[in-house]
C-alpha cells in the first residue's frame, strides 16, 4: 500500500521515526548534537523564505541571521545580547518585506529559539536536556493529536487550526506535566511541583507554537510549510512546538 493511501495516523507514525537519527545524534555526542541544530536551521530557514516569498537579497541576509544564530558557541562566541539584536534585525526584515504581524513575531521567536538551542548546548549535560525536552513535547503533541481523535468535543480555536480540539489540548499538557516528572533528574529537578509546573509551562508552550504556525499558514494561505516529512509536512510543523518552549526551558533552567 503506497504512503499516500495509509491512515493519517500511520503517515504521522512514520514521520516521527525518519526523524529518530537526529534525536540519537544530539543524544550521543553534544558537538554533532550542535551540528544537527544547524541542520534543522537550514531546512526551517528555506521554509520561511519560501513561505514569505523573499526576494533574494533579502533571503539572503535572513537565512544569514538565522545560521549565525544557530551556530554552536564553540564556533563562534557570541553574548545573549546579540542572540535578542539578531532577532530583532530578523523581525524588522520580514515585517518590512511581508508586513504581516504575526509572521514577523513567528520569526523573530524563531530565531530566539535557535539562539537558546545554541546556548542550552553550552551546558554540561546540554544535549541530554534537548533530548529530554523532544521527549516531553513529542509526548505533549501524540497525546493531544490521539486523545483528540478519540474523545473529540470542542474546538480549541476552529478559526486557526479545525483539526484540535480542548479533550486534546488538556491530554497534551497532562502528558507533558507526567513527562516532565518522570524526567525530572535528567533535566535537573529536584522538586516534584516544580516539574510538574515546569510541564504544565512546557506543554502550553508547545502547544501555542503549534497555533502560531497555523495562524502563519492560513495568514499566508498555505497547507503545509513544507512536504519533508510524510504526515508532517515541513520541519516547521514537525518542530513548531520547540518555538517558544527551547527560550523557556533554558530560561527556567539557568536564569530564574
Amino acid at each position: 500500500m503506497g504512503l499516500s493511501k495509509q491512515s493519517v495516523t500511520t503517515r504521522r507514525v512514520f514521520g516521527a521515526i525518519i526523524l529518530l537519527p537526529v534525536v540519537f545524534a544530539v543524544w550521543f555526542d553534544q558537538k554533532i548534537g550542535g551540528f544537527m541544530v544547524m541542520f534543522l536551521a537550514v531546512f526551517m530557514t528555506l521554509e520561511v523564505k519560501r513561505l514569505t516569498n523573499m526576494p533574494p537579497i533579502t533571503g539572503f541576509i535572513f537565512f544569514g541571521l538565522i545560521m549565525a544564530q544557530s551556530m554552536p558557541h564553540w564556533v563562534i562566541n557570541r553574548p545573549v545580547a546579540l542572540i535578542y539584536l539578531f532577532a530583532l534585525l530578523v523581525a524588522i526584515m520580514v515585517l518590512i518585506h511581508t508586513k504581516k504581524i504575526v509572521v514577523t513575531l513567528f520569526t523573530a521567536l524563531l530565531s530566539l529559539c535557535f539562539g537558546y538551542a545554541s546556548l542550552m548546548l553550552l551546558q554540561p549535560a546540554g544535549h541530554i536536556m534537548l533530548v529530554a525536552l523532544a521527549a516531553i513535547i513529542a509526548g505533549c503533541d501524540s497525546a493531544a493529536y490521539f486523545v483528540g481523535r478519540m474523545v473529540g468535543g470542542p474546538k480549541l480555536w476552529p478559526q486557526v487550526s479545525p483539526g484540535k480540539t480542548m479533550s486534546g489540548s488538556i491530554g497534551g499538557l497532562v502528558a507533558a506535566m507526567g513527562l516532565t516528572f518522570v524526567l525530572a533528574d535528567v533535566i535537573g529537578l529536584a522538586d516534584e511541583i516544580q516539574a510538574l509546573i515546569l510541564g504544565l509551562v512546557l506543554g502550553i508552550l508547545a502547544q501555542a507554537g503549534d497555533l502560531l504556525e497555523s495562524a502563519i499558514k492560513r495568514r499566508l494561505n498555505v497547507k503545509d510549510s513544507g512536504s519533508i516529512l510524510p504526515g508532517h509536512g515541513g520541519m516547521l510543523d514537525r518542530f513548531d512546538g520547540y518555538i517558544l518552549a527551547v527560550p523557556a526551558f533554558y530560561l527556567y533552567l539557568f536564569e530564574i
